[in-house]
């Protein structure tokens, strides 16, 4: 009988508290400390047809208690928002209608402000999502919550730069289900 107590009451406990129900998801390199041969292991750029961009690890200006932070130089944008990006190499699971909250930190260099897009999609036709985010010259925590649109193992989390003549820096990302 006192287990039955117990459960009920953890049960409550859980549906009363979203935040006790989240749950990580576990990724290597998602607060992008991991470097070899001076990159980020599980992370991709690209700058293409046209676009110029410079992908650097940053070990001065990091948000408080990191030690690297990604460091993208945009110059030049390319035709289509995506052909200048970064994206995390490590795919997770996801079922329908699961909520995902992706939280980073970031800021923006320079004269020009920075706008980011955070991407959530899979390999799946349609799967696109993005939410745009306007930086500042200070770190700020930002963050989002995507439903995942179809059951599929090869959900990613990218970051397109939406100005040119900016300098983005990344830091701390963390994806948790909700």
């Amino acid at each position: 009988m006192k287990i039955l107590q117990l459960t009920i009451a953890l049960l409550i406990c859980f549906a009363i508290n979203p935040i006790l129900g989240q749950e990580k998801i576990s990724l290597k390199n998602s607060n992008l400390e991991g470097v070899k041969d001076g990159k980020f292991f599980w992370w991709k750029h690209q700058a293409k047809d046209g676009g110029k961009a410079k992908f650097l690890v940053e070990q001065n200006d990091v948000n408080t208690g990191s030690k690297k932070a990604l460091k993208a130089e945009i110059k030049k944008l390319g035709p289509k928002p995506w052909f200048v990006s970064s994206s995390f190499n490590q795919k997770f699971k996801g079922k329908a209608g699961e909520k995902i909250l992706i939280e980073f930190f970031a800021k923006s260099l320079g004269e020009n402000p920075g706008k980011v897009k955070l991407v959530f999609q899979s390999n799946l036709k349609g799967s696109f999502q993005g939410k745009d985010f306007n930086l500042t010259n200070e770190w700020q925590s930002y963050s989002h919550t995507f439903a995942v649109k179809d059951d599929n193992g090869n959900n990613q989390v990218k970051f397109w730069y939406m100005n040119s003549e900016t300098t983005y820096l990344i830091d701390e990302l963390s994806i948790s289900r909700m």
